[in-house]
Order: C-alpha cells, then sequence, then structure tokens
C-alpha cells in the first residue's frame, strides 16, 4: 500500500482497480504490484517508482494464483523450469534435487535461484537440513502450489521419483528423519503412474509402502495418531501381496491404539494375524506377536474400545491362535500370552470365580513377569503384572490388587515405556481410591503426572481422570472441575464422547455441578451421561447412578441395571446403589444389604463402604423409628467419613443425624451437628445441600 502511494504517475483508476481486486488481502496486493513491476510497468527511477506507459491497459487478475501464474509465465524459460522444479520437492528446497530434474549444472541453478529470489518467488535459508545443500522456501505456499501446478502432469510422476531417489541417496543414515517426505514423493509418484496410464514398477511402489509405514511410526512417536493411521492407511492401499497387507494391517492397530480406539485397533491387529497366519512362508512367532496383540486391546485396555468388548468367543480364538504358535522358551510371545490369561476375568467377568481360582489367574501374570525379567524387559514385566491386577480388580478386591501393584512398583525403575509409566500411576491411583486412601492416591496421581504430562493424552487421561474423581471425594471440588477441564481438552475430539476409563470423571462433573445448583452445565453433561448410559460400562454405572439419585429422578436411577462389568467398581456401586435405597424408601432386605456391604469392604479393604453402609442403616433405623440405633449408626458413619477425609458425605451424613435429633426434641444438639455441615456446603458451594440443611435447621 505504501508503495503504491508513492508510484509517480499512476493513474487512479488503476490504483481504485488494484485495491478493488485485492479485496484487503496483503499478500494478494503485493503480488499484483510485483506482477506490474515484472511486466516492466512500474520502474525504480532515482529513488522513486514510476507508472510507464500502457499501464492504464493492464489487465489485473481476479485471483491470487492467477496473478501468481502470470508472473511466473513471464519468467525465463530456464527460471521457469527450475521453479518447476523446486515446486516438485516441496515448499522447502534444496539445489541438488533441481539440477538433477533439470540437468542444470550447479552454479546455472545457483544464478538462476539468485533471480528468482529478486522476484521474491524464493528466499534461501541460513542454515539447512541436509548438509552441504543450501536450502531454499517459497515465500508463499501458494506460489509453490502454482508453479507446480504449471508443470505438465506426464512429467510429475519422474519427478517424484528421482526427488525421492535423491533424497533417500543424500540422506543416507538420516534418511528416517525425512520418512513423511520420502512417503509422500514416492506414494505421490506411484499415484501419478496410475492416473496417467502407466504403471508404476514394483520397486518404487514397495518403497512408498517402506517409507508410508516409516512414516507412520514416526507420527505415532510424535504422538499424532491421525497422522499415522492415515500414513498406514495409505500403506495398506499400496501394499501387495500378504506380507505387505500384514505390515500395514499392523500399523494401523498401532497408531488406532495410541488414538484410544480400540475398537479399530482390535480389528487391524486381528485381520493382521489372520492375513499373516495365511501367507506363506509360513511365521508363527509373528503370528503369535499379532494374535496376542489384538487379544490385549479386548482384555487389557476394554476400556477403550466403543460399543463394547467383542464376543467372548472371538477373543478366546484370537489368544488360542497366539498360543498355538507360540515359539519353545521364553520369549516376547510367551509373557503376553500368559499375561492375558491373567487377565482374562478382567475383560469377562464371572462372579462364580472362587479366591484359588482368580489367585490362579493372578499367578500366570506372575509367571510371565518372571519370563521377562529374565529376557531384560522390564516393560514386559510391567504388562504381566497388571494383568496380574486384573484378575482381582475384576471383582472389586482392591486389597490384592494393591498388593500387586507394590510388586510391579519393584520393577519400575527399569521402565521406559510411557504407556506403562502411565498406566502404572493410574492404576494405583485407582486402587488407592477404591481402598479410601483418598491422599496417598492424589499422591500417586501427583506422581503419574510429572512423570507422563504432556507425553500422550492417552497415558495422561486416566491419572486425570482418577484425580477429578479423588478430589471431590475430598472435598476440593475446583479443583475436580479443573482436572475435568483439562481431561476434556486431551480428550479432544472425543470430549463429548469419553472412553470408558474416562467415563467417572463426567459422572463426577455432572454430580459436582448439580450440587452447585448449575443448571445449564449439569444439563449438558446429562445429555452426554444418557449417551454414555447405552455403553453399559462398570465404571460409568456407578457414578451415574448416584448422580441421577442426586438429581431426583428416580425412575430413571430404578431403572439402570448392572452392567456385566459391574463389580470392577463393586464397592462404588455398593454405595451408589445405598443412595437409591434411601432416597426411594425402599427398606425391605436392608440389612442383608448393609451386612453385604460390609463383608465385601472388610475382604477387599473398601473403607469407604463401612461408611455408606453404616450411613444407610441409620437412614434405615431412622425411618423404622429406632432412634438409637439411627443415632449409632449415623455417628458411626459421621466418624469414618471424618477420617476418611470426604467433607462432603460426612456433611451428608451430619444433616441425617441433625434431622434424627430434632425429631427427638434435641434441638441444641441437632444444632450444633448441622453447622459444621452449613459451614462445609458454604464451603463447597453447595447450593442444594445448603437449602436442604437449612430447612433442618429451621426445623430444630
Amino acid at each position: 500500500m505504501r508503495l503504491l502511494l508513492t508510484v509517480d504517475d499512476l493513474p487512479s483508476s488503476v490504483h481504485g482497480r488494484i485495491l478493488e481486486r485485492a479485496e484487503g488481502n496483503p499478500f494478494f496486493l503485493e503480488e499484483i504490484v510485483r506482477r506490474l513491476i515484472d511486466g516492466g510497468l512500474l520502474r525504480h527511477e532515482a529513488d522513486r517508482w514510476r507508472a510507464t506507459s500502457g499501464i492504464e491497459d493492464v489487465e489485473i487478475p481476479d485471483t491470487v494464483q492467477a496473478v501468481l501464474a502470470s508472473r511466473i509465465d513471464l519468467l525465463d524459460a530456464g527460471d521457469k523450469r527450475l521453479l518447476q522444479a523446486a515446486s516438485v520437492v516441496g515448499r522447502v528446497f534444496w539445489t541438488g534435487p533441481i539440477t538433477e530434474l533439470t540437468d542444470v549444472s550447479g552454479a546455472d541453478a545457483s544464478d538462476a535461484l539468485r533471480r528468482l529470489e529478486e522476484r521474491e518467488l524464493v528466499s534461501s535459508r541460513a542454515g539447512s537440513t541436509l548438509s552441504g545443500q543450501r536450502e531454499y522456501i517459497f515465500k508463499h505456499v501458494l506460489t509453490r502450489d502454482v508453479a507446480y501446478e504449471s508443470l505438465p502432469r506426464r512429467d510429475r510422476a519422474d519427478a517424484h521419483s528421482n526427488v525421492a531417489a535423491w533424497l533417500e541417496r543424500t540422506a543416507g543414515e538420516r534418511a528416517g528423519e525425512f520418512a513423511e517426505l520420502l512417503a509422500y514423493h514416492y506414494a505421490t509418484a506411484v499415484g501419478l503412474s496410475g492416473e496417467t496410464g502407466g504403471e508404476p514398477n514394483d520397486d518404487l511402489r514397495s518403497a512408498a509402502v517402506r517409507w508410508l509405514l516409516r512414516a507412520s511410526a514416526t507420527a505415532r512417536l510424535r504422538l499424532v495418531p491421525r497422522k499415522a493411521a492415515r500414513l498406514a492407511e495409505d500403506a495398506l492401499v499400496l501394499a501387495s501381496g500378504d506380507l505387505e497387507r500384514t505390515d500395514a494391517l499392523e500399523s494401523l492397530g498401532e497408531a488406532f491404539l495410541v488414538a484410544f480406539t480400540g475398537d479399530l485397533a482390535w480389528r487391524y491387529f486381528r485381520e493382521a494375524a489372520l492375513v499373516r497366519d495365511a501367507a506363506r512362508p509360513p511365521d508363527a512367532r509373528r503370528v503369535a506377536y499379532l494374535a496376542a496383540r489384538a487379544s490385549e486391546i479386548a482384555v487389557r485396555w476394554p476400556g477403550s474400545m466403543r460399543g463394547g468388548t467383542p464376543p467372548e468367543a472371538d477373543v478366546r480364538a484370537m489368544l488360542d491362535l497366539a498360543a498355538t504358535n507360540l515359539p519353545e522358551g521364553d520369549s516376547e510371545e510367551r509373557v503376553r500370552v500368559l499375561g492375558l490369561r491373567a487377565s482374562w476375568p478382567f475383560a469377562f467377568p464371572d462372579e462364580t470365580l472362587t479366591d484359588d481360582q482368580l489367585g490362579s489367574f493372578a499367578n500366570a501374570g506372575r509367571e510371565a513377569a518372571g519370563i521377562a525379567i529374565r529376557l531384560g524387559r522390564p516393560d514386559l514385566a510391567s504388562f504381566a503384572l497388571d494383568n496380574a491386577q486384573g484378575a482381582w480388580s475384576s471383582v472389586g478386591n482392591y486389597r490384592e490388587a494393591i498388593s500387586l501393584w507394590h510388586e510391579r512398583a519393584a520393577i519400575m525403575g527399569g521402565v521406559t515405556d510411557v504407556v506403562e509409566i502411565g498406566d502404572f500411576y493410574g492404576m494405583g491411583s485407582w486402587g488407592y481410591y477404591e481402598t479410601g486412601r483418598y491422599p496417598r492416591a492424589l499422591e500417586v496421581s501427583d506422581q503419574g503426572l510429572a512423570a507422563v504430562a504432556g507425553r500422550g493424552p492417552n497415558v495422561e487421561i486416566h491419572v486425570r481422570a482418577w484425580r477429578c474423581v479423588t478430589f471431590c471425594r475430598l472435598g476440593s471440588w475446583d479443583a475436580a472441575l479443573e482436572e475435568f477441564r483439562l481431561l476434556r481438552e486431551l480428550l479432544d475430539d472425543r470430549r463429548d464422547e469419553p472412553p470408558y476409563f474416562a467415563a467417572h470423571a463426567f459422572g463426577t462433573a455432572a454430580l459436582i455441578h448439580d450440587a452447585r445448583g448449575d443448571v445449564v452445565e449439569s444439563d449438558r453433561l446429562s445429555g452426554l451421561l444418557s449417551t454414555l448410559e447405552r455403553t453399559t460400562s462398570g465404571r460409568l454405572y456407578p457414578f451415574l447412578l448416584r448422580y441421577i439419585v442426586r438429581t431426583g429422578d428416580l425412575a430413571r436411577a430404578r431403572s439402570l441395571e448392572r452392567p456385566t462389568n459391574w463389580a470392577v467398581h463393586k464397592g462404588d456401586a455398593l454405595e451408589a446403589e445405598s443412595e437409591l435405597v434411601a432416597a426411594t424408601d425402599a427398606w425391605d432386605g436392608v440389612g442383608a444389604r448393609v451386612e453385604g456391604m460390609r463383608t465385601h469392604a472388610e475382604k477387599t479393604d473398601a473403607q469407604s463402604v463401612f461408611a455408606f453402609a453404616d450411613r444407610l442403616e441409620g437412614r434405615a433405623a431412622s425411618a423404622a423409628g429406632d432412634d438409637a440405633r439411627a443415632e449409632a449408626s449415623l455417628r458411626a458413619a459421621i466418624e469414618r467419613f471424618d477420617r476418611l477425609g470426604t467433607p462432603w458425605e460426612r456433611a451428608l451424613t451430619e444433616v441425617d443425624l441433625a434431622g434424627a435429633l430434632g425429631r427427638q426434641g434435641r434441638g441444641d444438639e441437632a444444632r450444633a451437628i448441622i453447622e459444621p455441615a452449613v459451614a462445609t456446603f458454604e464451603g463447597l458451594h453447595a447450593t442444594k445441600d445448603l437449602a436442604v440443611a437449612r430447612q433442618v435447621l429451621d426445623r430444630t
């Protein structure tokens, strides 16, 4: 704009047409001016820009691409050919492939590039990613695109193939650093060969597959799973024969596992195993590995699968395929098969299993860990011991699960796999939450975030989800909601359709918003939870049930059924169900229910379940008019909740006790009990509970 204002003799009509065409786009405006300079219609004389004759009749193209094409057409034929060659390489390019594509000398190429720099079509860069190669960049990506489109299509396939060969040869041992660029050039060459009626040679196609798979692996390591999946899918399209198809399918499985899209990971690992099993020459060990990886998705990571776990028979067939192809002696594949056998009840619960049988499952995991240690593979040992925990987790026995977690802790010093590290801390937070050691659960999650934050959303989400529910129990509701916010950011496009392993955080956030009277946010989360309700998630069930009971939708609460894997969170489920019993005055059989809760708590070290059992017993006694028993049980519950450090649950119970005392005419005692509850609710901004507490206070 400044240049236009200082041009001598520029007709106002031309000035107006330029501004009208550019429509406020500074790049478009700049390219129009440079087109006028390139065409000799603007000249720099005596430190001034002057318009030359003929400028009144100049045609100004109506798109920036057309302006760029016009500028490129004004180039000397050799310079244009060199610019086209550079566009094949990419927005960033080097002198080497240009000289190879154009058959010009290095000196001539340098002269041409200098002229292109003067026209500000390209710029040289201070450094270079390739040693010994001068590096340039197109001034704008559109400049590169227009130059590329001016290259005849019939010439493009060979050009891309030659660039790829040059880059692979020049980069040498560093070629892996350019995997994505190599994949692009080889794959583009193959695609263009097909478009122009030719047939790419098999070496070119094979190179494209090889580099696409390497680029996919690099994208996974950089935590870009969508790109990894896209590159692997491109490789699958180009793959020829069962061996290449196996490699591409495996890469797809890995990409979707990183993206915690377990249903697709299972699909592609399973297909890879079946394709390799049918292929020749046979490779039993590879089949065992792939079949075990497929089984792992369903057995160890069922929470990542949208729509639930595959039929047990399908997963059993896959694990059997792995087992029948195991090599003799110690091997990674044997560790994986034994480990997955250990965790079978976690994926496919069986409430009839005895403790001895569960112990046998867990011991298979210990055996697998021993093999992994002999192999010098602590990452695999972590995998095995986590699966050993799964047997006990399947029945909600976190006394035993935490014991195995401590065995796992002993080998974690040698573990480098971030998935194993993140899972270790997630499982520790989970186990300590279930046993009512909330400060310890928070401490473990703190350690977990220090170890894995920023190293992959799939490993961070699990830890943050347990932090969210733990903060809620500890009465740090603002912190819980902040964790929920961070968790949803990590979920990205799945923020409104979370995986199983994050579902409890959604129920917890909804509970807090409801208690605070945040109607809009509570209703929004209620809608999401209604969708999740169809997933029959054992983790979601107790948190969803508690929330629905709190909203007062008791018909919906009664309609919820225990999912098949409900016992994984049995303690949480028993607590939530006790709230439904009290809310609906369903006192028949309450004695047996309380006894069952205490039996479970005693066996599994579920300390919070004891407190909920006491509260349910007290509420039932109060409803039956047994004041003495009601008081004793409710005071016991208050004491337990206080020891656990759970102020909201304690305050809710204090309201129950104050109401019972008030009905007995013990107003002073009732007020002394309820005043701390009022203070707690005020601190939590729990407006609904505060209103109830004040009503009770007014009646005493």
